[in-house]
């Protein structure tokens, strides 16, 4: 199981942050176009959220108790992120139709949720996901280790579980050996990588 420093230094700072500094730093705002990846931003944004608030709480709880605990604990401005709206008119909206049940910009100005006469409820994920971004440090500091730990191990209890109920499934998955892989994380290209080295560019379950 991944310890405690492990997962603030490794998962927090590495995978999370960088993933999403470097989707906003790669996807700049094209002004009334297509291709801004506004929904893919948001849900990202609010799975990761209800991910992390699990391991505040040290249970898995709902999307809103996740989320209330997260938002409420690390950013500056939880009054701006109405729990009922984020779930039931994006978080769904997105995950389940890929449609949000309201709009979705991307003009990276507060407030973070506002309504329009034409549209109704629009989420700014460019605000959402740089104040997600500012509110990684203050989750490190609220973190509680015991939390963690009780969060972690249900987690890995489940990992285990999925891959055990999955084994005839994963057994009949074509071997492949290789020395060039990508993934969201991280990026490697090399033919001369020894095949010892191919686990640091994996992004693994932290069993």
């Amino acid at each position: 199981m991944m310890d405690f420093e492990t997962f603030k230094q490794k998962v927090v700072d590495r995978w999370i942050k960088r993933d999403f500094e470097r989707i906003l730093e790669g996807v700049p705002v094209i002004p009334g176009g297509d291709g801004n990846i506004n929904f893919l931003l948001a849900l990202g944004v609010l799975s990761y959220m209800e991910a992390l608030g699990s391991f505040l709480l040290g249970k898995d709880c709902d999307f809103k108790q996740n989320v209330k605990e997260y938002i409420e604990k690390c950013f500056s401005k939880p009054d701006e992120y109405p729990i009922g709206i984020l779930k039931d008119i994006y978080r769904h909206g997105l995950a389940h139709e890929y449609f949000a049940r309201g709009g979705v910009s991307r003009k990276g100005k507060h407030p973070a949720v506002f309504r329009d006469p034409n549209i109704g409820p629009v989420l700014d994920a460019e605000t959402l996901a740089n104040d997600f971004l500012l509110s990684l440090e203050k989750f490190k500091t609220e973190l509680k280790k015991e939390n963690y730990e009780n969060r972690m191990k249900k987690l890995v209890d489940k990992i285990e579980k999925v891959q055990k109920d999955n084994e005839e499934n994963i057994n009949r998955l074509p071997s492949e050996k290789t020395t060039s892989i990508s993934t969201s994380t991280c990026d490697v290209s090399s033919k001369n990588s020894s095949e010892s080295n191919l686990n640091q560019y994996i992004t693994q379950p932290p069993l």
